[in-house]
């Protein structure tokens, strides 16, 4: 791990990709040897991936962001003044826009001493770092380039009366032994006076799932198409492996008894893969299907029970009323 000042006074840190901590190859390993075969949800987020979620995000029907973004509005003044905290940990902080709301929140209240931002692409964090160390020059703004799973146990002990926010439902894309491991090592890391804010995606209308997430794939543009074949791409680059994307079909499917929204990738021939790195060779049938994303939607309460089980306890929820989008504030 390395730590620097950089000229425009953010603070950088960079989590070795060998850092034991950082379990993203075992991750992968474990993904690739299930049935059906599934790649880890980080691995659509190099460069490329954040670029093209960007692009996803504007698209008119995804309604995700909009709603978070009501309800942050309306609700980040509260989240401020009952959690006191001074210092805003940004897990997963991609563009970190609407992280600038709860900043602006704990800043008006006069809280605001401190913020850092954690995710595996770099290039959108250390932009917002910059602009947050312009607007706040005041407020020591550190950026963590690693995954939030590997920088948890280096949280720990840095700091007291923070807020720990996961925006954008990126819970919801952890797999249930995921979500148990963080909400462990979430707990592990966080002090008495911490406080987690939570954002999810309820269940909701089927058809507004639907329009949502089959958004993107066809015309001009189709973001969603060429967000699936990225994290193949991804995998070429980082592992050495020889994924064909042409023979390659990806699809959406939202399974409405498991409230899970599959992103799903179908080989259209019989062929093999390697990831000469990581010393595999995957054989895949035609018309077989992995999964590149898993996305979780939530009812309220089977989700305050399941963080109830870790010790965290639920001091306020809200829910955007048109798209049942939902916080919670935790202790």
């Amino acid at each position: 791990m390395s730590t620097e000042r950089a000229a425009s006074e953010v603070i950088e840190v960079v989590l070795a990709p060998d850092d034991p901590s950082d379990g993203a190859e075992d991750a992968l390993r474990a993904g690739l040897a299930e049935s059906p075969r599934r790649i880890p949800h980080r691995y659509g987020y190099d460069t490329t991936g954040s670029q093209l979620f960007e692009e996803i995000r504007r698209l008119p029907a995804y309604y995700p962001p909009r709603a978070e973004d009501r309800l942050l509005r309306d609700h980040a003044d509260e989240v401020a003044r009952l959690s006191g905290a001074t210092e805003l940990i940004d897990l997963g902080a991609g563009s970190a826009e609407k992280s600038e709301l709860l900043l602006s929140a704990m800043d008006a209240h006069g809280l605001l001493r401190a913020y850092t931002g954690i995710d595996v692409s770099p290039g959108p964090m250390k932009a917002a770092g910059r602009r947050f160390v312009a607007r706040w020059p005041a407020v020591r703004v550190t950026t963590v380039h690693g995954d939030f799973s590997a920088a948890l146990p280096w949280l720990r002990g840095r700091g007291t009366g923070r807020l720990v926010a996961m925006l954008g439902n990126t819970f919801g894309c952890l797999t249930p032994p995921e979500r148990s491991r963080f909400l462990r090592s979430l707990r592990d890391c966080c002090g008495p006076d911490d406080h987690v804010l939570l954002c999810v995606d309820l269940y909701q209308p089927v058809e507004a799932v639907r329009r949502a997430y089959g958004a993107g794939f066809d015309g001009e543009r189709p973001v969603r198409r060429l967000f699936a074949l990225n994290t193949l791409a991804h995998l070429n680059n980082e592992y050495g492996a020889d994924f064909e994307l042409a023979s390659f079909e990806p699809a959406v499917v939202y399974d409405v008894p498991l409230k899970q929204v599959r992103g799903e990738i179908r080989s259209v021939a019989q062929q093999r893969v390697s990831l000469p790195r990581l010393n595999i060779s995957l054989d895949f049938a035609r018309d077989e299907t992995f999964f590149h994303d898993v996305i979780h939607k939530f009812e309220l309460g089977e989700l305050e029970a399941e963080l109830a089980a870790f010790g965290f306890e639920c001091r306020r929820h809200w829910v955007e009323e048109e798209y049942q989008y939902g916080a919670l504030l935790l202790r």
